[in-house]
């Protein structure tokens, strides 16, 4: 069956009418329309509230048109007790492709958006734009969190335009304290996010914060509060308790206090300066895509704090993919240019894309920055004996793995300590961290140096002894498996492991050392370390189980 598919192309908002009766319409009373893929039809859904509170029981009606007024889908519900409406259907296959008008009934007042229904169920891999409307797609980061949202002057965001040669179009907007705050405490019970969503077509965002604001949503949403602000070439997903508590407290308490983030597709010459790299990378940009750049800014007394690192926090954005093509087989990334030499490193990134044709690339690290949308695949001559084949082809086209040649992987080789360490720092984006160690046999200036001192300053790798790494030794599987089970701890919260029943299924756990047998545990148990029964703890790790090992981490992280 050749299902044909729809892309909302923006928002539904209505607010507060009783039919027939010149009611004008109540404050915070509104609902969103989203769709997303359920299935083999399309989901439609949104909150219902006034005032903070739900609206249970309210009629909730929806009608699909054609541009000559013909209904293709006609539905009628009513909220549920928290204010929430599902609406679930497929277009009838005699619904030809075009614009076709989704319209909400609630309460006597009607709101419409257009979106764009087509038969294609991949788009041939084109990525289909967001419409420039009040209310931005920002599924990829928030993952249907609840929010409050601030889109347009009513709700507190007002903007001011501009264009230059270098940088094209540019937006300065700023929120309104009172509106914004209003926003918040009148949102529903268990909101985490206030989300701003600049409503404008511009390459260059700047969006400036109130410290009354920060400070209501840290009342209101406690620590899980988080600043998602939204724009045309990405969106930036800032938790509160990622910026310094020190920095975050003078934003929140001085009567200029602020937080400013920017979002901006740079001028063409910046990617070109970067040809070399991507001579390197064996590729280069997606088409049609230019690097974009996330900044964070504290402000207080008169001063401007850039925040460019949030220390072990890991935090997401993402990079609006619209108007480029995707090439089936190719592994789709982004590369983070590292301030301190200027090169293309690999960092946590993801291709996101939704039931409709929209695609981001969302990157998770522990800063702001730069970053190159790019799509590669590699081949290697010698991996097709192996069953990380696949894992490997994957990573290299991150640029996480190199072979020895071009062509050569040499998967069953050996790797020693300072090469899977370097490559652990590099995958999980940690490269432009700053590091120091007592290692003797760690000299200045070799190519593992900066990889080693990071990975030992941030606790994920360990000497022999406080001032002996062996960085030529072959790794062992139970010190590998140690090197990442640190990792996952470094990332996020170790999860409980009942050490003593996960290594009773290990007919060789005997061998494990005492040192390693917890984070081998843990390996084993998040699916890092493949349970085949038996372990060879002792034994060297070959190329290709470094791989699989490294690719399950990310995996598991939700960092691939």
């Amino acid at each position: 069956m050749n299902l044909k598919r729809i892309a909302l192309t923006g928002c539904l908002t209505a607010g507060l009418l009783l039919s027939g009766i010149p009611w004008s319409t109540a404050a915070h009373a509104d609902t969103t329309l989203g769709l997303v893929k359920k299935g083999s039809g399309v989901t439609a859904t949104g909150y219902y509230t006034q005032n903070g509170l739900p609206l249970g029981g309210t009629p909730v009606f929806l009608t699909v048109t054609d541009n000559t007024g013909h209904i293709y889908h006609a539905d009628q519900l009513t909220t549920d007790k928290d204010g929430r409406y599902q609406f679930l259907w497929t277009m009838p296959t005699n619904a030809p492709d075009g614009t076709y008008l989704a319209e909400v009934h609630i309460q006597g007042d009607v709101e419409k958006r257009p979106f764009t229904y087509s038969s294609g169920l991949n788009h041939g891999g084109a990525i289909l734009p967001v419409e420039d409307g009040p209310y931005r797609f920002t599924g990829e980061l928030n993952n249907g969190a609840k929010q409050a949202v601030v889109y347009d002057s009513t709700t507190g965001l007002s903007y001011s335009t501009a264009s230059s040669y270098l940088e094209g179009a540019s937006v300065n907007a700023s929120v309104d304290q009172w509106k914004a705050s209003n926003q918040i405490t009148s949102a529903t019970a268990g909101t985490t996010y206030l989300t701003i969503s600049v409503p404008t077509d511009t390459l260059v965002n700047t969006v400036t914060v109130p410290g009354s604001v920060i400070r209501q949503m840290a009342t209101s949403f406690g620590n899980s509060a988080h600043l998602l602000v939204a724009t045309k070439v990405g969106a930036f997903d800032l938790p509160l308790d990622a910026v310094h508590s020190s920095l975050l407290d003078n934003v929140k308490s001085k009567s200029d206090g602020a937080l400013i983030i920017s979002i901006k597709r740079v001028a063409s010459d910046i990617s070109n300066a970067l040809s070399k790299e991507y001579q390197a990378l064996g590729t280069g940009p997606l088409p049609s895509l230019l690097p974009v750049e996330f900044g964070l800014s504290a402000f207080y007394n008169g001063q401007k704090v850039p925040v460019t690192d949030f220390n072990d926090r890991f935090v997401r954005c993402s990079i609006d993919l619209t108007g480029t093509t995707l090439t089936d087989g190719a592994v789709q990334s982004a590369q983070f240019k590292q301030p301190q030499t200027g090169r293309l490193v690999p960092t946590p990134s993801m291709l996101f894309r939704d039931a409709v044709g929209h695609g981001k690339i969302v990157v998770t690290r522990t800063g702001t920055g730069l970053y190159v949308p790019v799509e590669n695949r590699k081949q290697f001559d010698d991996t097709g004996w192996t069953s990380m084949e696949d894992k490997i082809h994957f990573l290299a086209a991150k640029a996480v793995v190199s072979g020895k040649t071009p062509s050569k992987f040499d998967p069953f080789g050996p790797i020693t300590r300072a090469e899977f360490s370097t490559l652990m720092v590099r995958a999980l984006g940690l490269s432009d961290k700053q590091g120091s160690s007592r290692f003797y046999d760690v000299p200045n200036g070799s190519w593992f140096t900066d990889y080693v001192n990071i990975g030992s300053s941030l606790g994920l790798i360990a000497g022999y002894s406080p001032s002996q790494f062996a960085p030529d030794d072959s790794i062992t599987r139970e010190q590998m498996a140690a090197l990442l089970a640190r990792s996952l701890t470094y990332v996020q919260t170790r999860p409980y492991v009942d050490t003593t029943r996960v290594l009773g299924q290990i007919s060789d756990a005997s061998e494990i050392s005492g040192w390693a047998r917890e984070d081998v545990a843990l390996a084993i148990q998040t699916g890092i370390l493949p349970n085949s029964g038996r372990l060879e703890a002792q034994r060297p790790a070959s190329r290709a189980e470094s791989v699989d090992m490294l690719y399950n981490l990310l995996s598991y992280l939700k960092f691939l």
